[in-house]
C-alpha cells in the first residue's frame, strides 16, 4: 500500500471515528440524537458508493465529505451546551470530551481533504 493511499485510509477512519464519536450516556438521555450519527455515516457511505460507481465527481466527493464534517461540527456545537450538566446538576464530563474530540477531528479534517491530490482516490475501473 502506498503512503498516499495509507494516508486517504486514514483520513476516511478518521472521517468515521468523527461522526460516531459520542458517549453512550449522551443518547440515553437525549434518545432523538440517536439518529444524528447514522444519518451522517448513511450519507458518508452513500459519498463513497456514488465515487466509486463513477455516478459522483472528485469534486463532489470532496465537497460532500467537507459538507458532512461541517454539519458534523454544526450538530456537535448545538448539542454541546444545552447538554453539558445532567438535570442532577453534575458536569457531563464524557460528553464534553466526546464533543471537543469529534470538532477537533471535524477541524482537522476539513482543509486536509481539500488537499489531497486526484490520483490518491481510487476509482473502479470502467474496461
Amino acid at each position: 500500500m502506498s503512503k498516499s493511499k495509507a494516508s486517504l485510509a486514514v483520513l476516511l477512519v478518521l472521517q468515521v471515528v468523527a461522526i460516531l464519536i459520542y458517549p453512550p450516556s449522551f443518547f440515553q438521555r437525549q434518545p432523538q440524537a440517536a439518529v444524528m450519527p447514522p444519518a451522517l455515516l448513511i450519507l458518508f457511505l452513500l459519498a463513497a458508493v456514488g465515487y466509486y460507481t463513477s455516478s459522483l465527481s472528485l469534486e463532489g466527493l470532496r465537497s460532500l465529505l467537507v459538507f458532512l464534517q461541517g454539519i458534523n461540527m454544526v450538530i456537535r456545537l448545538m448539542t454541546l451546551f444545552p447538554n453539558l450538566k445532567t438535570t442532577e446538576g453534575e458536569w457531563e464530563w464524557g460528553l464534553l470530551i466526546c464533543q471537543v474530540l469529534g470538532l477537533s477531528l471535524s477541524w482537522y479534517l476539513m482543509p486536509k481533504l481539500e488537499q489531497l491530490s486526484p490520483h490518491v482516490f481510487p476509482r473502479r475501473s470502467t474496461a
